[in-house]
């Protein structure tokens, strides 16, 4: 794995150095064949102990591969910038941190996501399924769901849910706030990425990432 290469098909994409933006970089790794770390010791070598037993501690392989997964993708993009993933601690709400980058961490079925900038960031990655029932409802505000229902049919239902959702939680893990923040207070706007909270805008922008069978998103502090 080489996360910093920019030719890499699940690697990179940056707004390092563009005038009047924050620098902003997104890496995705395939785990699909990554061990699990479970049965394999040598998965866990150099993880710290907080790390390695909040790994262990999944009841399913793939759930541990997931979260293996991630942190070897989040060790490679700090060691490209000289830093240490020892440096990691966790933070308010049980997120981790590092005292020299803004970053953040997701993962969905065979995929794993590591989001780093110079500003608070957040990013979310979920594979497109069957939209589950009643969520939109509860947690999306009208106009969110009036975007739902122009789809023209299911799948284009089912990849707008997602693609609202990564944004949502795109933003959350910005704030540090998780799921602690009510859902239906927040109303992303898919064209421009602005987010509203309680009806007013926020001071962030967020980046939707499509990719095939796949929603990404990267929200990013202004």
């Amino acid at each position: 794995m080489n996360p910093r290469k920019k030719s890499c098909p699940d690697g990179e994409k940056s707004d390092e150095g563009a005038e009047g933006k924050a620098m902003r970089e997104y890496y995705v790794e395939n785990i699909a064949k990554w061990p699990d770390p479970a049965e394999d010791a040598r998965a866990l070598n150099g993880i710290p102990d907080w790390r390695r037993e909040y790994i262990l501690r999944y009841r399913f392989a793939a759930d541990r591969k997931r979260s293996l997964g991630v942190w070897r993708l989040l060790e490679q993009v700090l060691a490209g910038r000289g830093l240490s993933a020892e440096a990691v601690t966790l933070g308010e709400h049980g997120k981790p941190e590092h005292p020299e980058i803004f970053f953040s961490l997701s993962h969905s079925a065979d995929l794993v996501m590591c989001a780093v900038a110079d500003v608070p960031v957040g990013c979310d990655i979920e594979k497109i399924v069957r939209a589950p029932d009643g969520v939109a409802d509860r947690y999306f505000t009208a106009g969110e769901r009036e975007y739902l229902s122009n789809a023209l049919d299911f799948r284009e239902r089912d990849r707008r849910f997602f693609q609202l959702w990564t944004m949502k939680e795109s933003y959350l893990k910005m704030t540090g706030e998780g799921i602690l923040a009510p859902l239906e207070s927040l109303e992303m706007n898919p064209e421009t990425g602005e987010v509203r909270r309680a009806g007013e805008r926020q001071t962030c922008l967020v980046e939707r990432i499509p990719r095939d069978g796949y929603e990404m998103a990267v929200c990013v502090g202004l």
